[in-house]
């Protein structure tokens, strides 16, 4: 018998540099979405940390547009 264990990622740990990632964990618990508030860290970061924020939620939403398609796909 295999045991699966759930684990989650929070996805702005993946978007966000090291030190941004700092800054929103200090503005949000980690485990609650809080989208809402990215004005709010986005004020607080630097050109280049926006910019790897831009680049790697980008690369995401690449990812994400993939495995929907192939999950949508492959129902059909």
């Amino acid at each position: 018998m295999t045991t699966h264990i759930a684990q989650a990622v929070d996805p702005m740990s993946i978007i966000l540099s090291s030190s941004a990632y700092r800054i929103w964990v200090e503005l949000h618990h980690p485990n609650v979405p809080a989208l809402t508030s990215i004005t709010d860290l986005a004020k607080k970061l630097n050109v280049d940390e926006k910019a790897f924020a831009v680049a790697r939620a980008k690369n995401l939403e690449a990812h994400c547009r993939a495995v929907i398609s192939a999950m949508e796909t492959a129902h059909k």
